[in-house]
């Protein structure tokens, strides 16, 4: 992995840090001296990892599957500081019980897809005043088990229940965060935007994922998988790399990789249809209210 050097003095927002892989990327990125703000959704643990933390870290609350909790996250933000350099999408949920949100939205879709995309959106004034700013949204391996896409999720007609549903909801948000990030460089090259969108994945890591469901989370604190801190290894390594150009999938150097070291794999072939894309970004955009 290259050195650190680029990655200092920056102002960095990262989705859902207050546990997992987003605290262990806050903690490495706040101590090379950058401002990492802990944008999470749940203030009793944010506030504990700004103390744990220290001088470099600042606690917003943010709910990403409310679009009120991401219009005033977005002004708090505005109030405090001058510059935005990354926005790391790392927010995510897994196996959630059924829920919707206050439009009527199934939670994970909410959570796991449309925040990145609607706040991704919001942020951009703030990105493209600063020197080579960069949006990585974190995404999944899961993102590989997707054959075929279900557009229902943006008009869905059934609650999401079963293990199986929730499993194929999960995977298409990680898919859709990917499709988004490949289509979001190509609007932005189209536009001269001067900020790189990237997408990458920690592989199989520790993490609080499998919260939600008592097997998964068994699964997830088995000793055989990735540390934490082996797992934001692919973040980092967008955040520093100088040769990403924008548009790449930041994956891992093994077969199934699950474990590795960061390396720019090849997506699911789907992502690559670019009739999809634009299928996925006008109906987001629809959906959500926004548009580039």
């Amino acid at each position: 992995m290259q050195k650190n050097l680029n990655l200092t003095n920056k102002t960095i927002i990262i989705t859902g840090s207050s546990s997992g892989l987003g605290l262990e990327a806050a903690k490495r990125i706040a101590s090379l001296n950058n401002t990492v703000i802990i944008a999470s959704r749940n203030e009793k643990r944010g506030r504990k990892v700004e103390k744990e933390i220290g001088k470099n870290s600042y606690f917003m609350q943010l709910d990403v599957s409310n679009k009120e909790s991401m219009d005033n996250f977005v002004k708090n933000f505005n109030k405090k500081f001058s510059k935005l350099d990354i926005l790391i999408n790392n927010a995510g949920i897994m196996l959630h019980p059924p829920k919707k949100t206050e439009d009527g939205t199934e939670i994970t879709f909410a959570t796991n897809y449309l925040g990145y995309f609607y706040l991704s959106l919001k942020l951009i004034p703030n990105l493209v005043s600063s020197y080579d700013p960069k949006i990585i949204n974190v995404s999944s391996i899961s993102s590989y088990h997707v054959d075929k896409i279900n557009w229902d999720y943006f008009n869905p007609i059934k609650k999401i229940s079963s293990f199986k549903e929730k499993r194929e909801i999960y995977a298409h948000t990680n898919l859709f965060r990917l499709m988004f990030s490949i289509e979001l460089q190509k609007r932005f090259n189209k536009k001269s935007v001067p900020i790189k969108s990237i997408a990458c994945h920690p592989g199989v890591a520790k993490s609080q994922l499998g919260r939600y469901f008592f097997l998964a989370k068994l699964i997830y604190a088995l000793p055989v998988m990735a540390s934490s801190r082996e797992g934001v290894k692919s973040i980092i390594f967008s955040c520093i790399n100088q040769n990403l150009n924008g548009g790449e999938f930041v994956g891992l150097d093994t077969k199934r990789q699950h474990r590795g070291n960061p390396t720019i794999v090849k997506p699911n072939p789907i992502v690559e249809i670019e009739d999809q894309r634009n299928k996925l970004w006008q109906m987001t955009s629809e959906k959500c209210g926004i548009d580039l």
